[in-house]
């Protein structure tokens, strides 16, 4: 199946999806997204990304407090995704712009063992 992409009012038609996925992110660069795309990503590749995209807009001392997620406190939240059943709950607990997690990061002695809230992300 061939997939197309238009470029300065020029249609350009690809029948492979990596080639339709290189031309997609050479577009994506030139309209200023970032850079650094995750080219052929791992389920670990998108979860980390995510934890660091979580990490920058919870940086503050009253969630993070500058100390990044463990991999059980990305689990918690993945735990708290897997629950939803339905689009309307997963719209909802993306809506809802927060998530609560319980710290268990030993490198951050203020938060250890308690409740944090933190933002899912930053519009």
């Amino acid at each position: 199946m061939s997939r197309g992409i238009k470029r300065n009012e020029t249609m350009y038609t690809f029948n492979s999806e990596k080639d339709f996925e290189t031309a997609l992110i050479a577009v994506l660069k030139n309209k200023g997204w970032e850079p650094n795309i995750i080219q052929y990503p791992t389920e670990e590749d998108l979860l980390n990304n995510w934890a660091e995209i979580l990490f920058k807009n919870n940086q503050s001392r009253d969630r993070l407090n500058d100390v990044r997620l463990t991999p059980s406190e990305m689990q918690q939240i993945i735990e708290q995704i897997r629950q939803l059943k339905t689009p309307l709950k997963l719209n909802s607990f993306i809506n809802g712009k927060t998530v609560a997690i319980t710290r268990d990061n030993p490198q951050d002695p203020e938060h250890l063992g308690k409740e944090i809230s933190l933002k899912i992300y930053d519009r």
